[in-house]
């Protein structure tokens, strides 16, 4: 499903992506449609308003840590966070005291709640090409960033500050663009957002953050809201974060051979090479072992969606579209 549908859900991006999380909701919008409706309700805009993501947790376990960074008790907090990452919770406890581990210069970072993912993320550079690399590292994003916050942002409640950045760069950009609206519209659905109104967002931000998160407990006030509309086993369920096959969507292990033809084509080493964009060998690498089923960790996960998601736009949106002019090339 999801491999089928990607160059149709790249189409409706049209941007690269670390996540195959937009195409089981294209594949759902198309259902939607079916169905005759055109019109859905959905709940974006509940996690960032009202402190819901697993990342407002691991910050406060983070700041709660770095507190007294000598402590052997704090860290073992970490072994709450994200319960259904298995590869995670399989990893000894000296690999988790790594990766969230708190830099001195970390905790007044304005991107303090953030860093871990960024960081991770920055790693996927070591598959580009040499001088795509190169023009990336002149340019530094987290300045760019930090010259656009509000005046006032190192006021704010830390809480506050992590769902600033949630709600100002993965929300718009990401959420309601690439696996929101874009994903709906492709399939001729609209989405409406109740948790967006004017009204719900401004009361949101005047709530205090210890009504969001009691202790580690995410969207404490929706909770009681809704306690006598929801099953407590509902309520009480740890929260299972929308998430879909990544490098398995692409490839079966069983075989060793892509699911769908259009994967070859795309990631072939002609194809890799004419695009610019990634190392070739670094990409072959990979590829293979996608193939063999040996993609478990995030890191290498994400840097497969991007290599495809690049390469399906370049396809698509540079190497498939005729020149504008085409007498300028003649």
């Amino acid at each position: 499903m999801i491999g089928g549908s990607f160059p149709e859900v790249a189409w409706h991006m049209e941007t690269p992506v670390v996540r195959t999380a937009p195409a089981p909701l294209f594949v759902l919008a198309g259902l939607v449609r079916q169905h005759g409706l055109k019109v859905v309700l959905t709940g974006e805009g509940a996690d960032e308003m009202l402190g819901g993501y697993d990342i407002f947790k691991e910050a406060k376990v983070r700041r709660f840590w770095a507190r007294q960074p000598q402590s052997r008790l704090r860290p073992l907090l970490l072994r709450r966070l994200y319960p259904y990452m298995k590869n995670l919770q399989a990893q000894p406890e000296a690999y988790r005291r790594a990766f969230f581990h708190v830099r001195p210069d970390d905790v007044d970072s304005p991107f303090f709640s953030h860093l871990p993912r960024w960081r991770l993320t920055q790693q996927l550079t070591a598959l580009l090409a040499d001088d795509v690399g190169a023009a990336l590292a002149r340019h530094d994003p987290l300045e760019e960033l930090r010259a656009r916050l509000p005046a006032d942002y190192p006021s704010w409640d830390p809480f506050a500050q992590a769902q600033y950045l949630e709600s100002t760069i993965l929300l718009p950009g990401y959420i309601l663009s690439s696996q929101g609206d874009r994903m709906a519209m492709g399939r001729s659905v609209e989405g409406r957002y109740p948790f967006l109104d004017v009204r719900v967002m401004e009361w949101a931000g005047r709530l205090p953050a210890v009504h969001k998160m009691k202790v580690l407990d995410e969207k404490h006030v929706l909770k009681r809201a809704g306690r006598d509309l929801v099953p407590p086993s509902v309520l009480a369920r740890p929260k299972q974060p929308y998430r879909a096959p990544d490098a398995h969507s692409f490839f079966d292990s069983t075989t060793g051979k892509a699911r769908h033809d259009w994967i070859g084509e795309v990631t072939s080493d002609r194809a890799i090479a004419a695009a610019g964009v990634f190392r070739p060998a670094s990409a072959a690498k990979l590829i293979e072992k996608a193939k063999k089923g040996a993609i478990t960790g995030v890191k290498e996960n994400m840097a497969l969606v991007v290599l495809i998601s690049t390469q399906l736009v370049h396809h698509r949106f540079v190497a498939g579209f005729p020149p504008a002019f085409p007498e300028e090339t003649q």
